[in-house]
């Protein structure tokens, strides 16, 4: 079995029903609550076996 680990970017537009903006602190707990979930294509042969927040681009 072989395995590889492969970096991607992912961009979140983030809207808030609320009149004040969106702070700095509650984009932070957002992202690193959030869950992301990724699955293999079907019959690709390949499986996720862990995802992990690396950091967040500025």
């Amino acid at each position: 079995m072989v395995s590889k680990a492969v970096y991607i970017t992912v961009r979140l537009d983030l809207e808030s029903l609320k009149a004040e903006p969106i702070s700095e602190e509650e984009t932070a707990d957002f992202i690193y609550e959030m869950n992301y979930t990724f699955t293999a294509p079907e019959g690709s042969g390949i499986t996720i076996i862990d995802t992990e927040i690396c950091g967040l681009n500025e």
